[in-house]
């Protein structure tokens, strides 16, 4: 069984989407798009605007964001006004007209390439979307698990742990995900080892699922983010006994030095817990500069494997965002034609096995 760890549906982007409004929307979008790797290109002219136009300076929460009316558009596209020019920024590959990405599309997907299995996970990006992935995990039970989402920076309040609750138990998600650098995003100081946090950890324990780890700092700066690295890591221990999916691995970027990557031991240790799987979806992060088969990414892909063993590592797609980059199949292929170093038993684990296993509670 081949298994997709990491693949989103969504409705379009354009509208609401469960967040109270469509402005409310649009802020988790600029802030998203404040750290995407696509230029950003006037839509006039077509040349590329080289300075940061969706965050005043000062700092890069909520607070910063610049008022530039950001606008979803078609092809995948957003746009904003800044200096009195359009421009827009590519997020979504260009076949998504209405910047939507339906269940019956993944499905599509899924059996053009040969994915059995896909795990939905979400994003406030994307919408709030509990009931709306509820709804395809039960139209297709024999494809997709769904996660459920909370608002991080609220999870010391008791709305959230009746929200997780009603996902779970109610909606009949199947893992939590869960954004920690959303604290910062939202004004909060507290990392995410603060014990203010410990009731909403401790309700995750007793529900007995996993968790989808996306670790972000709200600075794209090395040494912010290992402070979250090492809060991440201090979390780990007291929760040693909740499985957790680390989604897209190390955020590599902020450790670039020319075409290297100088990966420090404190970011390997943070990793270091039996109960994690890291997930290896390299496309998505890097398409924009590699091209296929994306042969840069071997090396790390081997470190990954000789300091974490592939009993936890977990292929993920980033499905439909990486065809930006690449095909589903390449998005996979990269892994399974070329890195000659893991045998097919490693193979089958990192394709499917253990996120299987994950979810092995489930059956």
């Amino acid at each position: 069984m081949i298994i997709d760890s990491h693949a989103h549906i969504f409705p379009p982007m354009s509208q609401a989407s469960g967040h109270n409004s469509i402005d409310e929307h649009m802020k988790f979008i600029q802030h998203m798009l404040m750290f995407n790797g696509q230029p950003v290109r006037n839509t006039k002219s077509g040349q590329f605007l080289n300075e940061q136009s969706l965050v005043n300076p000062g700092g890069f929460s909520f607070d910063y964001l610049s008022d530039v009316n950001i606008y979803a558009s078609n092809h995948g596209r957003f746009n904003w006004f800044y200096k009195s020019e359009n421009y827009y920024r590519q997020y979504l590959p260009p076949t998504l007209i209405n910047l939507e990405a339906t269940a019956e599309l993944m499905v599509a997907q899924m059996d053009y390439v040969g994915i059995e299995k896909a795990v939905l996970q979400t994003g406030h990006s994307y919408g709030k979307l509990n009931t709306y992935i509820k709804n395809a995990v039960d139209k297709f039970p024999d494809r997709f698990w769904g996660l459920a989402m909370i608002d991080e920076w609220k999870s010391d309040q008791s709305s959230e742990i009746n929200k997780l609750d009603i996902a779970i138990n109610e909606l009949g998600l199947d893992a939590l995900w869960y954004q920690s650098g959303t604290l910062r995003m939202k004004g909060r100081n507290e990392f995410v080892d603060n014990p203010i946090f410990f009731k909403f950890w401790d309700r995750v324990r007793e529900l007995n699922i996993p968790v989808f780890w996306m670790l972000t700092s709200v600075n794209p700066n090395k040494d912010v983010y290992l402070n979250e690295l090492k809060a991440f890591k201090n979390w780990l221990k007291k929760y040693d006994d909740i499985p957790v999916v680390f989604t897209h691995g190390l955020n590599l970027s902020v450790f670039a030095n020319g075409e290297k990557f100088e990966i420090p031991e404190i970011a390997w240790n943070a990793l270091d817990s039996e109960n994690l799987i890291s997930e290896i979806l390299f496309p998505i992060a890097f398409g924009q500069s590699w091209d296929y088969p994306f042969k840069e990414s071997y090396s790390i892909i081997k470190e990954y494997y000789q300091r974490l063993g592939s009993d936890r590592l977990a292929w993920g797609s980033d499905m439909p965002n990486v065809e930006r980059y690449c095909t589903y199949k390449q998005s996979i292929d990269y892994i399974r034609n070329y890195c000659n170093f893991l045998s097919n038993e490693d193979k089958n684990k990192i394709f499917g096995d253990n996120i299987y296993r994950l979810f092995s509670h489930k059956f």
